[in-house]
């Protein structure tokens, strides 16, 4: 890919708000992770009422905001929001553009593909509602350091960054205000769901036998989700089962497997053509990856039923590498705060360095003059290569993911809050101290991911969603 095309696919991730990346999901640009830490949990917002729109006990009539005259055509009402058809239209106008550039001929009829992107809207205004009922916020330092990374990831400066939007013609207060947007609904999936995420040791003793046995297996797919309602009938697992094999029935008789991805899949991954890209063989379900080994490339999985729906894979590529574990170059700054006062001043003085590294401040001479790890803070916060189960699990699972050169926002663990600097990544054999670790974060992973759709399940099927466009309703709707 050329350095010019690789600003506009960019800037198209963003835009469309597209799902959290998690264990059976590759984005080239973004990673949730590289843009947030851990963030601290915080106490449950008061419980509201809202009720799915095939609920008896929703209200008979839409509940419209009262200046909605002075909007373009309402199309949708969630909860007290509204999705209006020019915010639809700019959405799928970037969905369009983008799926142009991949592969013009995934692109599915317009009805569909309107359907399609009006469900992810609805999904993410629900949870933008919920992280604001949190009280989750988006300071302005934490939005910097997100700009600042995305833009070291695709080799720019923020100033070029902000001028390559210009030349597409992208606002680039729109821009910002929906990078903000994604990060406020990360930080609320990390209250609700990865914090919630307990792995016991036994547990992860017999997942690391069962990594040993499956070795460097990685798989390279697409898939095609037929999900399931919440707390399903019978009835309702029959239908959803019958429409996965109709599906699977039209990929086998020669229907482009991504055409019909981003026709009918419900998966994150639906506008990507069902694409997830190469996922490790112990971050999926034994189910899958059992299935999966039987396949060659190129051919079609069974339906495989799952905990929220029915799954259909196609498996683009295998591969089977000498297992390995990703090290990463490292760098650190470490504010203490054993006390609420001293963590008052310690987010301040963090706040204070961020803004320096938005400026050109080198994280050395930061780490030098402020960091409180007496091992680490003369030599620059130099920590060298740092291996699995090196770090605290929340400060591990950001490091990883940070793009080489990325820094990451302020993380809060223990007593202390850990600004990390990403240097270099490097992918070491497996040694047998290592599978413990290793195993543990894939393992999470998995569990991360059905915990996520299960979630955002509920919290959809919880909320009240009146579609007022007879076309933009699905068939089931």
């Amino acid at each position: 890919m050329s350095s010019k095309c690789r600003p506009i696919l960019f800037a198209l991730s963003i835009v469309l708000g597209t799902a959290p990346v998690l264990a059976w999901a590759s984005t080239p640009f973004l990673n949730r992770d590289t843009l947030l830490p851990a963030a601290p949990v915080m106490a449950p917002a008061t419980t509201t009422h809202t009720y799915s729109e095939n609920s008896a006990e929703a209200p008979i009539a839409a509940p419209l905001p009262e200046n909605t005259q002075n909007l373009d055509k309402v199309i949708a009402v969630v909860n007290d929001n509204i999705i209006t058809s020019m915010q639809l239209e700019q959405r799928v106008s970037a969905v369009r553009a983008r799926l142009q550039t991949q592969d013009p001929n995934a692109m599915p009829p317009e009805d569909i593909l309107h359907r399609q992107v009006l469900q992810q809207m609805i999904l993410q205004d629900i949870e933008l509602q919920i992280a604001h009922r949190a009280g989750i916020k988006v300071d302005k330092g934490t939005l910097d350091q997100a700009i600042s990374n995305l833009a070291q990831a695709n080799h720019l400066t923020p100033d070029q960054l902000r001028q390559a939007l210009t030349n597409q013609g992208q606002s680039w207060e729109q821009f910002t205000n929906d990078l903000k947007d994604r990060i406020l609904v990360d930080r609320l999936m990390q209250q609700e769901v990865e914090s919630r995420v307990h792995i016991g040791p036994d547990e992860v003793k017999t997942f690391a036998q069962q990594l040993k046995e499956m070795g460097g297996v990685s798989f390279d797919l697409q898939q095609i989700f037929i999900p399931l309602p919440d707390n399903p009938t019978p009835d309702a697992v029959s239908a959803a089962r019958r429409e996965a094999g109709q599906a699977r029935d039209r990929v086998v008789a020669g229907e482009s497997f991504t055409r019909l991805a981003a026709q009918v899949s419900s998966g994150h991954d639906a506008l990507q053509g069902g694409r997830i890209g190469w996922v490790k063989a112990g971050e999926l379900p034994p189910s899958v990856t059992q299935t999966l080994l039987q396949l060659k490339a190129g051919e079609i999985s069974p339906v495989i039923p799952g905990p929220t729906g029915f799954h259909i894979f196609k498996l683009l590529d295998v591969k089977h590498e000498q297992p390995t574990v990703t090290e990463v170059k490292t760098a650190m700054i470490v504010l203490r705060a054993g006390n609420s006062l001293q963590l008052q001043e310690a987010e301040a003085r963090a706040q204070d360095i961020q803004q320096a590294l938005q400026s050109g401040t080198r994280f050395s001479e930061l780490a030098r003059n402020y960091s409180q790890d007496t091992s680490t803070a003369a030599g620059g916060g130099e920590m060298g290569w740092v291996a699995p189960g090196q770090l605290p699990d929340s400060l591990e699972r950001t490091l990883v993911t940070l793009q080489p050169g990325g820094v990451s926002s302020p993380i809060r663990e223990g007593d202390a809050i850990y600004i990390l600097h990403s240097q270099a990544q490097r992918q070491q054999p497996v040694e047998e101290k290592q599978i413990m670790a290793a195993a543990r974060m894939q393992l999470y992973n998995r569990i991360v991911h059905e915990r996520m759709d299960e979630w955002q399940r509920r919290i959809r099927d919880g909320a009240y969603v009146e579609i007022l466009e007879p076309g933009l309703r699905s068939s089931d709707a």
